[in-house]
C-alpha cells in the first residue's frame, strides 16, 4: 500500500526509531508499503520514519530494480569524506550540499532476522547515511555546514508567511 510521506512543515519527532524485535507479518507489510511508496514516488529509498512509522527499517531501490531491505541498520565504520548534492522528500524541491563519508560499513538484519553486513561507497553510501539519519530523528539539515544551513533556512523562511518553523522545532 502506498503511504503518505512526512513532508515539511510537518514536524518530525525528535525520538529515535525503535529497533525491530519481531520479524512477523506486520514487519513484512511495512517493508512492502515502503517498496510501494518508493515506486509510486520514483524514489531511491525510504526509511520507515519517512512514512510516520518508528521502526528502524530502511529500504533502498537498487539500480537493477530490486530492493535492499535493512532492518536495524548500524553504521560501524567509515573512511574518507565527500561532498554530496542531496535532496530529500521531507523538503520537496530543495537540495543542499552535505559532507558525507565516502566509504561505509553497515551491519543490519534481513527480514528473517539474519545478521548481514554491507560495504558501500559514493552515492549509495550517502543514500544509506541519509536514511540512517532519519532513524535518529534527523534530516539532512542536521548535517549541513553553518553556511549551507544558513542559506537553506533563509530559502525555507522566505517561502513562509513570516513565522520561523525551523527555529521553533530545531533549537540549535
Amino acid at each position: 500500500m502506498v503511504r503518505d510521506l512526512v513532508v515539511y512543515p510537518m514536524a518530525l519527532s525528535l525520538e529515535f526509531a525503535t529497533d525491530v524485535r519481531k520479524f512477523d507479518e506486520e514487519l513484512f507489510a511495512l517493508i512492502e508499503d515502503l517498496k510501494d511508496t518508493i515506486n509510486e514516488n520514483n524514489l531511491e529509498g525510504l526509511s520507515a520514519y519517512q512514512i510516520g512509522n518508528y521502526f528502524n527499517v530502511i529500504v533502498i531501490k537498487q539500480e537493477d530494480g530490486s530492493f535492499l531491505e535493512m532492518i536495524n541498520p548500524r553504521l560501524i565504520a567509515y573512511d574518507g569524506f565527500m561532498q554530496s548534492k542531496e535532496s530529500t522528500t521531507y523538503y520537496p524541491q530543495k537540495s543542499a550540499t552535505i559532507t558525507r563519508y565516502e566509504n561505509i560499513s553497515v551491519v543490519y538484519q534481513d527480514r528473517e532476522g539474519k545478521n548481514c553486513s554491507l560495504k558501500a561507497s559514493g552515492s549509495l553510501a550517502a543514500l544509506i547515511e541519509r536514511k540512517i539519519d532519519y532513524t535518529f530523528g534527523a534530516t539532512f539539515i542536521h548535517k549541513m555546514s553553518k553556511e549551507e544551513r544558513k542559506r537553506f533556512e533563509h530559502e525555507l523562511n522566505k517561502q513562509e508567511d513570516g513565522s520561523s518553523w525551523i527555529k521553533r522545532v530545531l533549537p540549535f
